[in-house]
């Protein structure tokens, strides 16, 4: 009753006032103390917050009292145990921004109103959820000024709970390669940067960009054998939704590490659109077990021998002498691929549609650039609809 009174309160205040002042902003106390929870600390009315994202269905959906986890001080409730796994894993995608405040009041006037769980907003890998009543809809509003009343709702919630903004969105992956390229520019003696920036010229200009599959091709297709034993059949996993093909050089490669985690993490969201998510590599099958293992990763890793379909794509280039000298006494590519060719995938990533048809092409001759994941995801949501 008391809960039911106190947002009646709110609901009168906000349709007569539009949103003005709804009382003095309390000291900073922990920040479970001053989350929107209910008995029990339960947070959300007892939603599952996964299920408000694409992976989790994307609509809003209680959770089961038996599939409860706590967190910060926080107890949330999931729909599955799959979900909460979800959550354990990115704690600070799932939970609501704003304590569960209604984002706009929080971004309007720093204040903490009461929402309505059914009425939200995912966007940048965050859940921002809403006051809603009859008279007034701070959804509508919000969305009109969206930019503006989130940096605003960060800032308030900061200095109202003294915690941090929670954000889901994680750096792209592109910037993530290009500190890492940073870090090694800065350690490297300038003569040895050189001889790698004109390598990649050297492969750019070796005609493999010109016969790398493009757009509206047809996908070769290809059956291998993944990391653990499974076979991967393109025109099988077509059959199920797009697929998405990844070129990485070997787990050797630090970039090609980032590259592989980054995909990991957006793996949900391409498995929630239908999506089979696939890495290919020269390096032999023991090599590519190892990367799928330290990496974590949950999709098909598969050993391309003689880079036998990168062949099929057109990707597959010949090591430039520069590296292929640099890289002997440090790298031996030869026994981590099996075979003295000297040859290695550029960094490239395709999505191919459920007719076979290749529906995105990132190609690049620059092994420090990578196909962004959020592209990739909405590359797949295109296929998915026929565009």
């Amino acid at each position: 009753m008391q809960h039911a009174l106190r947002t009646l309160v709110v609901a009168a205040t906000l349709g007569i006032t539009g949103g003005a002042a709804l009382g003095q902003v309390n000291p900073p106390a922990p920040a479970s103390e001053q989350h929107n929870l209910g008995k029990g600390n339960l947070a959300i009315e007892g939603y599952d917050p996964v299920a408000y994202f694409a992976e989790g269905g994307g609509a809003p959906k209680k959770g089961d009292a038996k599939i409860t986890h706590t967190h910060g001080g926080v107890s949330y409730r999931f729909g599955s145990q799959e979900h909460l796994d979800l959550f354990k894993a990115n704690p600070a995608k799932y939970a609501p921004a704003h304590g569960g405040w209604c984002t706009y009041a929080m971004g309007k006037n720093g204040e903490k109103v009461e929402v309505d769980p059914k009425s939200f907003v995912v966007q940048d890998g965050r859940l921002f959820l809403f006051y809603k009543s009859i008279l007034n809809d701070t959804r509508k509003s919000f969305l009109k000024e969206q930019a503006a009343l989130t940096s605003q709702a960060d800032a308030n919630w900061k200095k109202l709970s003294g915690e941090e903004p929670r954000s889901g969105a994680m750096p792209s992956l592109q910037s993530q390669l290009d500190e890492l390229k940073a870090k090694f520019s800065a350690s490297m003696p300038a003569d040895r940067q050189q001889v790698f920036a004109d390598a990649m010229k050297q492969v750019a200009a070796s005609g493999v960009m010109q016969s790398a599959l493009k757009v509206g091709a047809k996908a070769p297709d290809f059956t291998a054998t993944g990391a653990k034993g499974e076979t991967v059949h393109l025109a099988d996993m077509l059959k199920t939704g797009p697929v998405v093909l990844t070129w990485y050089r070997g787990g050797w490669c630090p970039y090609c590490n980032i590259q592989l985690k980054a995909m990991q993490q957006a793996l949900p969201e391409m498995t929630s659109e239908g999506a089979t998510l696939i890495a290919l590599t020269p390096e032999k099958p023991d090599g590519s077990l190892s990367t799928a293992e330290k990496n974590e990763l949950a999709f098909a890793v598969v050993s391309d021998p003689q880079l036998k379909v990168a062949h099929q794509y057109g990707v597959a280039y010949k090591l430039p002498d520069t590296l292929r000298e640099m890289f002997k006494g440090r790298l031996d590519l030869p026994a981590i691929n099996g075979d003295d060719s000297w040859e290695l995938p550029l960094a490239a990533t395709y999505v191919i549609g459920s007719d076979g048809i290749i529906s995105y092409a990132f190609v690049e001759s620059d092994y420090t650039r990578r196909a962004e994941p959020s592209e990739v995801i909405a590359a797949v949501r295109r296929a998915k609809r026929g565009g």
